[in-house]
């Protein structure tokens, strides 16, 4: 006979997250999808822990963050790891309007989670084939931003609308997603002085800087130095590498489509640009907010705040390399900027990144830094270590205006 085998106990039930506490991690990978700096982000998610009666402590990586929330003693750590996300300043403004909402009390916990989900889960604005024309309108006019003229306008464009079909077919997966640097790099390296051997007064060095200007990380840099002015330093350093890491892949893939044009450059060195008439410089601008509207995926509402940010920042610029040197000058044009943003943030409630961002492409210290790195790929490395360093230097003072900016005046919101 078998013997009697007593009932095992009933297995514990898993503990059920509270759904207060499932919003803040579903909010916390919400705003790493869109790329919040560090502080902003343990900030903001402080706040709405504090508005759900949580007591919350956070820890923000640019893949990664680590939350302790609970109440009465009780308290859950949690490690969320999320891919660093694209820009899209669309779905980062319904997100805002949502944060703002909690904050205030006009949503309900269910309620939020709900539209957290929808905005994440909703598609892009804007379809890839605009997008990629639109790589080639924002490219076109920082040629004439680096003095270029009509004929590295229309042959950027088209180097730019390359870099864009690039991105968009190789960033659907994740996996070929790692080569869209060093392969648009390579394009371009090789495309800029083919075309500068074959057309007169056509500058390769502006064509390679501007066709690549929408996929140099001045906004990472910027965002890095940020992250490491306000004591977050793990994360800015983190994002600082990936920014290097971002500059290498990019000039590795330069200077092999460069190796790979070696026996037109000579020829390609020669050509001397035309810069176009100063009364151009305010239609390419609205031409590049344009861009910069698909690109960064904007609403179109905002298109007159985005000309008007890239205005800002372009003569504040240029203004301040009058007053105190081109150098110091970028901090002059980043504090006007600044304080433009922050001003949209109070009257329209949204944040200050959709007019920011924009206005840095035209401020952007990449090219500069890009320069450098090119230089040091020829072997020049006295003239690439001094323009890398200048690039730094104009990358602090950009900082530093945005931190009076924000010191002058503060933004209420969130985000």
């Amino acid at each position: 006979m078998g013997m009697d085998v007593p009932p095992s106990p009933p297995m514990p039930a898993a503990p059920t997250t509270p759904p207060e506490i499932s919003l803040c991690l579903e909010l916390g990978q919400a705003f790493q999808a869109f790329g919040i700096p560090a502080h902003r982000f343990e900030d903001a998610l402080a706040r709405i822990a504090a508005r759900l009666g949580l007591e919350g402590q956070f820890f923000a990586l640019p893949t990664a963050f680590f939350a302790s929330l609970g109440r009465s003693g009780h308290h859950w750590t949690f490690i969320q790891r999320s891919p660093s996300g694209e820009v899209n300043l669309a779905k980062l403004s319904d997100l805002q309007e949502t944060t703002d909402a909690l904050l205030e009390g006009r949503l309900s916990t269910a309620e939020a989670r709900v539209q957290v989900r929808n905005i994440l889960a909703a598609p892009d604005r804007w379809g890839p084939l605009l997008t990629i024309a639109c790589f080639g309108l924002g490219s076109a006019p920082a040629a004439v931003f680096f003095g270029g003229g009509w004929r590295e306008m229309a042959i950027t464009a088209l180097l730019g609308s390359l870099v864009g079909l690039t991105a968009v077919l190789l960033g659907r997966t994740a996996g070929s997603a790692r080569l869209v640097y060093p392969v648009a790099g390579t394009l371009v390296g090789f495309l800029a002085p083919a075309a500068a051997h074959s057309c007169s007064h056509v500058s390769p060095h502006v064509l390679t800087v501007a066709g690549l200007i929408v996929l140099l990380p001045g906004l990472r840099l910027v965002v890095s130095m940020n992250e490491l002015a306000t004591g977050n330093l793990v994360a800015g350093t983190a994002r600082l590498v990936d920014t290097a890491m971002t500059f290498l892949s990019l000039g590795f893939g330069v200077a092999l489509g460069q190796r790979l044009a070696a026996p037109m450059l000579d020829r390609a060195l020669q050509g001397v640009p035309l810069p176009l008439p100063g009364w151009t410089l305010l239609p390419t601008l609205l031409l590049a907010a344009m861009a910069f509207v698909v690109i960064f995926k904007a609403r179109f509402k905002d298109l007159p705040w985005i000309f008007a940010a890239c205005v800002l920042a372009f003569y504040g610029t240029r203004q301040g390399a009058v007053l105190l040197g081109p150098q110091f000058g970028v901090g002059l044009g980043a504090f006007v900027l600044g304080l433009g943003s922050n001003l949209y943030t109070r009257l329209q409630h949204r944040p200050s990144v959709v007019t920011l961002l924009p206005g840095l492409m035209v401020l952007v210290p990449g090219g500069l830094g890009f320069r450098g790195l090119e230089f040091i790929i020829q072997k020049q490395l006295v003239v690439g270590l001094d323009t890398a360093f200048q690039a730094l230097f104009v990358a602090i003072a950009l900082l530093t205006g945005l931190l009076l900016a924000h010191a002058a005046v503060q933004p209420r919101t969130a985000l």
